[in-house]
C-alpha cells in the first residue's frame, strides 16, 4: 500500500460543497467513486480542507491510499476518465506514508473576484456588485486584515474551533473590469473570506470606514461585519506545504 498526494481543480458551481455528505453532489463524493470503481473497494481522499457550496478550486490537494502500481501520468488519466468533467485531476505524485494533505498544510491562498461588468455566462465565477466601489479606499482596507488576529466575527459555525488565525497576505488588484482580492493564511474559519469581503465591499460603497476592521477582530461584533459575500467569486488557489 502506497500512499498518493493529488492536486486537482473543480468548478463548484453544481456541487453542494466539496466535502462528502450522504446526499447530493459532491467533490469528495465524485473522487471517492472513481477511485472506489478503479480499485474495486471503498477508496477515500482526505482534502485540504473543505469548500462551500459554489467555491471554486484551482490546486486542491488531498491524499489517498492505494495498492495499484501504475505510472503516475497515467493513474491521472484513468482517474480523469472516471470523473465528471467539473473535476479535473492535476497531478498524482507518490509522498511518504506519513503524509497528511489537511494537517501537514502550512497556509493557503485563496482569492475572490468581484466584476463591475454584468456577464450572464460568467455569472457562476464571478460576484457581480452593484454601484460604484472605491477600489483605493478598499486596497488599503484589505491590509487591515495582515496579522494574528481573532476572526471570530468574520465565522460561521466556530464551535470548538480556534479563532486566532494569521493572514500573511492580503491585497487588490484591478484587471479590466475586476477586482480581485487576494488573502494568504495559515487557515480559514467557514464563510471567513466571504464575510471580510462583504465588510470590505461595504467600505467601498462608503457605508463603512476603513477603521470597522480593526473595530470588528478587537469587539469580535458580527453585527459590524458586512453581508457574507456570494460563493461564486471564491477561489482556492493553493495549498502550500
Amino acid at each position: 500500500m502506497s500512499r498518493f498526494k493529488m492536486t486537482f481543480s473543480y468548478d463548484g458551481s453544481n456541487f453542494l460543497g466539496s466535502q462528502r455528505q450522504d446526499k447530493g453532489r459532491t467533490v469528495e463524493g465524485e473522487i471517492n467513486k472513481a477511485l472506489s470503481t478503479l480499485h474495486k473497494k471503498e477508496t477515500i481522499i482526505i482534502t485540504s480542507g473543505r469548500t462551500d457550496k459554489g467555491v471554486h478550486a484551482l490546486n486542491q490537494v488531498a491524499h489517498f491510499d492505494s495498492f495499484l502500481n501504475i505510472e503516475e501520468k497515467k493513474f491521472v488519466e484513468v482517474i480523469n476518465s472516471l470523473l465528471p468533467l467539473d473535476i479535473r485531476i492535476k497531478e498524482i505524485n507518490k509522498v511518504n506514508e506519513d503524509f497528511h494533505a489537511r494537517h501537514q498544510a502550512v497556509k493557503k491562498e485563496y482569492f475572490y473576484v468581484i466584476t463591475r461588468e454584468y456577464n450572464l455566462f460568467k455569472r457562476n465565477y464571478k460576484a457581480f456588485i452593484k454601484g460604484e466601489l472605491n477600489v483605493k479606499i478598499m486596497s488599503e482596507a484589505i491590509k487591515e486584515f495582515i496579522g494574528k488576529h481573532d476572526f471570530f466575527a468574520f465565522a460561521t459555525y466556530v464551535k470548538d474551533k480556534p479563532t486566532i488565525k494569521e493572514i500573511y497576505e492580503a491585497d487588490l488588484t484591478v484587471k479590466d473590469n475586476d477586482i480581485i482580492l487576494r488573502f494568504v493564511g495559515d487557515s480559514f474559519l467557514r464563510h471567513m473570506i466571504r464575510r471580510m469581503v462583504g465588510t470590505l465591499i461595504l467600505i467601498g460603497k462608503g457605508k463603512k470606514e476603513i477603521g470597522v476592521i480593526k473595530e470588528i477582530l478587537t469587539t469580535k461584533d458580527k453585527s459590524l461585519c458586512g453581508k457574507t459575500a456570494e460563493p461564486n467569486g471564491l477561489y482556492l488557489n493553493k495549498v502550500y506545504y
